[in-house]
């Protein structure tokens, strides 16, 4: 299978995949270490994380609606890519979410 084929494969996909890793990234990152460790966190590192995290959730929402918004594409990788999008929006609020609470709630519930 050559990269194109594959990668032509993927795109469906995309938003699940790329999702998930910067839904991943925002958490572990910017969510557990704000409560976990508080000489290691910082609203900043929340915030980074977050933006990080959103464009890779937004990559994979742009791959996955190149397949959506397609004629040519058929009924079956459309329903991947449309699943795709909307998993795009639910990681997109559980990413913002933890980032409005690292901004409102004290360092280390000072």
């Amino acid at each position: 299978m050559n990269g194109e084929r594959a990668r032509d494969r993927f795109m469906p996909w995309g938003g699940l995949a790329l999702g998930t890793v910067g839904y991943f990234l925002a958490h572990q990152l910017g969510g557990d270490s704000v409560f976990q460790d508080c000489s290691f966190s910082s609203p900043l590192m929340v915030a980074i994380a977050t933006l990080l995290a959103l464009l890779l959730i937004g990559s994979g929402a742009l791959i996955s609606f190149r397949v959506y918004a397609s004629d040519a594409e058929p009924r079956a990788r459309k329903l991947v890519a449309t699943i795709s999008l909307l998993a795009c929006m639910l990681y997109t609020m559980g990413v913002i979410l933890p980032l409005i609470a690292a901004m409102i709630i004290p360092r280390c519930w000072e």
